[in-house]
C-alpha cells in the first residue's frame, strides 16, 4: 500500500471514529437546530428595537452594510461564525483529547501524516456547519420573510467551499497553540472573540477604526463573510467576487503554510521536552 493510500485510509478511520463518538450523544444535535436561530435572532430583535421603525436608521444601516436587510445581514454573518467555531474546536479538540487520554504520543508515533491527525477527526465539523446553514435559511424565510434564491445559495456554497482551506489552516494553528500550552477553552474563545469583532460577523467592518479594518482585511473569514452576504443578499454573481476569492486563496495558502511550519516546530519542541506524554 502506498503512503498516500495509507494516509487516506487513516483519514477515513479518524473521521469515522469521530462520527461514532458524536452518535453517542444525540442530545447535542439539538443545539444545531436551536443556536442558529437564537444567537442571531437576539441581535436582530435588539437592532429592530433600537431602530424603532425609523427609516433613517434603516437607511444609515444600508449605507454602511450594503443592504437594508438587517435579519439577512446578521443571520449570514452568524452562520459563518458558527462554521468557524466548529472548525476551530475540531483540530484543537483532537489534540487536547489525545492529551487527556494519554494517547497523543502513541498517535504521533504512527507513520500517518499530521494532516490526518489534525484534520481527520474535525471533518465532522462540516456537517453541523451545513445543518446550521440550512436552519438559518429556513428561519430567515419562515420568521423574517427573507427568501434566498436557490442560485444564490449555490454560489454561497461555493464561497464556503473556497474558505475551507483557510478555516482548517486557522484550526491547525489553534491546535498548535493547544499542543504547546495544553489548554483549549481559553485559546478557542480568544480566537473566536477576535474574529467576531474583526471580521464583520454582527456589524459592518466599516464601523471599525482604520487600523482595525487593516487587520480585518488580513483575516480570511472577513472575505468569506462578505462574499456570502454579497451573493445571498445583494445578488452578486461569482465574477463580481473574483478579486475577493483570489485574495482568500492567497491568504489560505499563507495560513496553511504557516500552520504546517508552526506545528512542525512545536512538535519537535514537544518531543524534546516530553510534552507529548504529559497531561
Amino acid at each position: 500500500m502506498s503512503l498516500l493510500a495509507a494516509d487516506a485510509r487513516a483519514f477515513g478511520a479518524a473521521a469515522r471514529n469521530q462520527w461514532r463518538v458524536a452518535r453517542r450523544y444525540p442530545a447535542q444535535w439539538l443545539s444545531f437546530f436551536f443556536w442558529p436561530i437564537l444567537l442571531p435572532g437576539v441581535y436582530v430583535v435588539m437592532g429592530s428595537a433600537m431602530a424603532a421603525g425609523d427609516p433613517r436608521a434603516t437607511d444609515a444601516f444600508a449605507s454602511r452594510a450594503g443592504t437594508g436587510d438587517v435579519a439577512g445581514f446578521v443571520f449570514v454573518g452568524w452562520s459563518m461564525y458558527m462554521w468557524l467555531s466548529n472548525v476551530l474546536w475540531g483540530p484543537a479538540m483532537a489534540v487536547r483529547m489525545d492529551q487527556l487520554r494519554g494517547t497523543l504520543d502513541a498517535v504521533f508515533l504512527t507513520p500517518s501524516s499530521r494532516l490526518v491527525v489534525l484534520i481527520g477527526p474535525s471533518t465532522y465539523a462540516l456537517v453541523p456547519a451545513w445543518i446550521n446553514f440550512v436552519v438559518m435559511a429556513v428561519a430567515l424565510r419562515v420568521i423574517f420573510g427573507v427568501e434566498l434564491a436557490p442560485d444564490a445559495l449555490a454560489r454561497a456554497a461555493l464561497v464556503m467551499a473556497a474558505g475551507i482551506p483557510a478555516m482548517y489552516g486557522i484550526g491547525a494553528l489553534v491546535a498548535t497553540v493547544v499542543l504547546r500550552v495544553g489548554e483549549i477553552g481559553g485559546v478557542v474563545q480568544l480566537v473566536r472573540g477576535v474574529f467576531t469583532l474583526a471580521c464583520g460577523v454582527a456589524f459592518p467592518i466599516v464601523m471599525l477604526p482604520d487600523w482595525a479594518r487593516v487587520v480585518a482585511h488580513a483575516l480570511p473569514p472577513t472575505y468569506v463573510v462578505a462574499d456570502a452576504r454579497a451573493v445571498l443578499l445583494a445578488g452578486a454573481d461569482l465574477a463580481a467576487i473574483v478579486p475577493d476569492l483570489a485574495m482568500l486563496g492567497l491568504l489560505s495558502a499563507f495560513v496553511c503554510m504557516l500552520a504546517v511550519w508552526a506545528f512542525a516546530l512545536v512538535e519537535r519542541g514537544a518531543r524534546r521536552s516530553g510534552m507529548l506524554s504529559r497531561y
